[in-house]
């Protein structure tokens, strides 16, 4: 029993403690917003992309094209997207909110959180599902949340559905970039030369740090509302609800050990920042959307340590 609460302690605390490391920095100004957008910028366009395009071009082509794995959190992420949507908008009536906490409640931070900690669960297993999941259901959150955020906009806004600049950006996404040509040179059989390889294993090795940093340091929670409880469910419903519907359907149709792991991080890591950043572009409610980020974050940190020490107990992971 010690040794597997120790397993889940070491796969999670470590990435929040680096969370909490870039929040502290913010909040006594070693830290500044140039940085933080800057960082941003860094992880989104180079480090990750690096970190992504390694771990497929590391990896047999074979395993990694797990067709039904990868059905399965397209699937799932869809489908729970739109049973939050239709069951909440029953409950909320005010657009703008409906529209903040549908996405805070449906749309994970696995780009900054998710990724790392499934490859400290699983190592190049987990880099090889955590580049299944960035490939397909990353478009997924995106074309979800423009339908979501443009259908609970104000009826006279201007914000309306692009799906050429929807399309655009999915092909333009550095990650979808980034496994395509790695997948492109596993199937030509072409290996990078040394130094080329090396130079892009820098990068990649910076990834998880540099991403837990700015997300800690980009957490700004703007205090009690009458709009909290909103949030505060939103967030309950993300980390609590979510991983415990995914673990039980994914186990249900037959998916087992690591790949279990993958479908409990889909579901229950915490809302992603740029949910917010796409709720205040789109005239959502900016509050409802950021404290939901602050309140799942902190709260992830318990329910994956506890949902992780579950699984292992029950022989899943």
């Amino acid at each position: 029993m010690f040794e597997h609460f120790m397993f889940s302690i070491n796969a999670v605390a470590p990435l929040f403690a680096v969370l909490l490391l870039g929040y502290v920095l913010k909040r006594i100004n070693f830290l500044n917003d140039a940085f933080i957008s800057v960082g941003n910028k860094v992880v989104f366009y180079v480090a990750l992309p690096a970190s992504l395009f390694m771990s497929v071009y590391s990896v047999d082509v074979g395993g990694l094209l797990d067709w039904r794995f990868a059905t399965f959190v397209v699937s799932a992420s869809i489908i729970g997207f739109v049973s939050i949507w239709f069951i909440s908008s029953f409950f909320i009536k005010d657009k703008k909110i409906l529209g903040a906490f549908t996405q805070g409640a449906f749309r994970g931070n696995f780009v900054f959180l998710g990724m790392p900690l499934l490859i400290n669960i699983a190592g190049a297993i987990g880099e090889v599902r955590a580049a299944l999941i960035m490939a397909f259901v990353l478009p997924v959150y995106n074309i979800c949340a423009v339908l979501l955020l443009a259908s609970c906009s104000d009826s006279d806004s201007d914000k309306k559905v692009d799906i050429r600049a929807i399309i655009y950006s999915i092909l333009t996404n550095p990650f979808i970039i980034a496994i395509f040509l790695a997948l492109s040179l596993q199937l030509l059989d072409i290996n990078l030369p040394f130094v080329i390889e090396r130079t892009i294993r820098y990068p990649a090795n910076m990834a998880t740090a540099l991403a837990l940093i700015c997300l800690g340091a980009g957490m700004n929670f703007q205090g009690f509302d009458k709009r909290f409880k909103y949030a505060l469910i939103a967030s309950m419903i993300k980390v609590i609800l979510m991983p415990v519907v995914f673990v039980a359907v994914g186990y249900a149709v037959g998916f087992r050990d690591y790949d279990i792991a993958a479908i409990l991080i889909l579901g229950g890591i915490p809302s992603a920042i740029a949910g917010y950043v796409m709720v205040v572009q789109m005239g959502g409610d900016g509050y409802i959307a950021s404290t939901i980020v602050v309140i799942s974050t902190f709260l992830s940190a318990f329910t994956l340590t506890l949902y992780i020490y579950i699984l292992r107990i029950i022989n899943l992971i």
